[in-house]
């Protein structure tokens, strides 16, 4: 009964001045939706690195021939790599510590035709694992087999962008033949639309990939390779599997200890961890800003309450009269400043989400609103409430009652 009648008399003295009491709300309103709408991108953005990861192969070291070295201040003309890469490395790392799956791979820049159409891609030479080992969806019938390797069968799967530059009918491309330079290939597959390369720097949609057994000795005449792909066992071993990789090929390329790699490892997984450490520095800093806006928004109830105690120092003095205890009049208090900062925190909320869907719809920044955010921001909410209702609170309970009959 008591609590009642305490929270009646809190709405009322909200209501009797509106516009204060809105504009303490909209402070709160305001960092609370600053908290929602930034923790909402971040959130967003750390899953959209995990999901571009994860696609890519998440899981993945991929070796690479090392660049060779200009001489005079003249970079060499034809090959720009080394040529030390073999399949014979390949085969040999299946055996390194870690290691899942091995794809190598070679790659050219080459023009392909069917029909009337033409185009320019780059044609890839790999085997069965790469594409389990770089999580390609296919979009129409299959990939080669190791049967098409060893066969060095004329064999081609076409990237989503390379389908349409070729085919842009509807009719599917499985079954249909292209000519890759002047050797016939029939279509086994067609590879859903990927998007960006693991460097991040180009497409992998406008590639084609054949056999590498075919692609070295009937399309680019070489015996060695520029890649290879190589999935891990398991996250936690990674640092394993990159070392033993690495001692692996330094053995069998005769590398003294004192001399250079003539290859360079990439690992997935170090750069979804920088990445990663990358987005939380920026989550951090986005979450510093909207706590920073609540903190204002929590100055402006408190300097609401303050006022307010000073005004109803007569209707505190008159209250103690009557018989109110100290502790009732610290609870009014408090729960007028919860009020003013539920208010805010529900307002913020709000528009916290509203903010969010407006990002997702009219940006590349990716927006999801979360039970975590909105559980953060109402965390805060009613946090910056309290912490700004205790100091009124207790000036007010501390009131001499005759002191503020006497102000009256």
């Amino acid at each position: 009964m008591r609590t009642t009648r305490n929270l009646r008399l809190s709405v009322r003295a909200l209501t009797i001045h509106p516009l204060r009491t809105a504009l303490a709300i909209a402070g709160t309103a305001v960092g609370v939706a600053g908290v929602v709408a930034l923790t909402s991108v971040a959130g967003a953005a750390r899953n959209a690195v995990l999901d571009r990861f994860d696609r890519m192969g998440r899981n993945m070291l991929v070796v690479t021939a090392a660049p060779i070295e200009p001489r005079g201040g003249r970079a060499r003309q034809g090959y720009d790599r080394t040529k030390s890469l073999s399949i014979v490395d390949a085969l040999a790392l299946r055996r390194a510590a870690g290691v899942a799956r091995v794809a190598p791979a070679q790659d050219r820049s080459m023009t392909i035709k069917a029909g009337r159409y033409t185009t320019r891609v780059t044609v890839v030479g790999t085997t069965a694992d790469w594409i389990e080992i770089r999580r390609f969806p296919l979009d129409e019938g299959r990939f080669f087999s190791e049967g098409d390797d060893l066969g060095r069968a004329r064999v081609v799967v076409l990237g989503a962008t390379a389908k349409t530059s070729l085919f842009p009918d509807t009719v599917p491309a499985t079954g249909r033949t292209i000519r890759i330079g002047r050797i016939p290939f029939v279509v086994v597959g067609v590879l859903a639309p990927k998007g960006l390369s693991i460097d991040g720097r180009a497409t992998e949609d406008d590639r084609v990939f054949v056999p590498l057994q075919t692609a070295l000795r009937r399309l680019f005449n070489i015996d060695y390779i520029k890649n290879i792909y190589l999935e891990g066992l398991d996250p936690s071993v990674m640092g394993v599997a990159e070392s033993d990789v690495s001692a692996v090929l330094r053995a069998r390329h005769d590398i003294e200890p004192d001399e250079t790699d003539d290859f360079a490892i990439q690992n997935q997984r170090v750069l979804l961890e920088t990445e990663l450490a990358t987005q939380a520095s920026f989550g951090r800093l986005i979450a510093g800003l909207g706590f920073l806006a609540l903190v204002v928004g929590g100055s402006g109830i408190l300097s609401l309450m303050l006022l307010s105690v000073r005004e109803r120092r007569h209707e505190i003095g008159l209250r103690v009269a009557v018989g109110a205890r100290r502790r009732d009049i610290a609870v009014q208090f408090l729960a007028e400043s919860l009020m003013l900062a539920s208010a805010g925190g529900i307002a913020g909320i709000t528009l916290g989400a509203l903010v969010a869907v407006l990002v997702a719809a009219l940006s590349p920044w990716p927006a999801m609103l979360s039970s975590g955010a909105i559980g953060i921001a109402a965390a805060a909410a009613i946090g910056t409430g309290t912490i700004s209702g205790v100091l009124p609170a207790w000036r007010a309970a501390s009131l001499d009652p005759i002191a503020a009959l006497q102000s009256g």
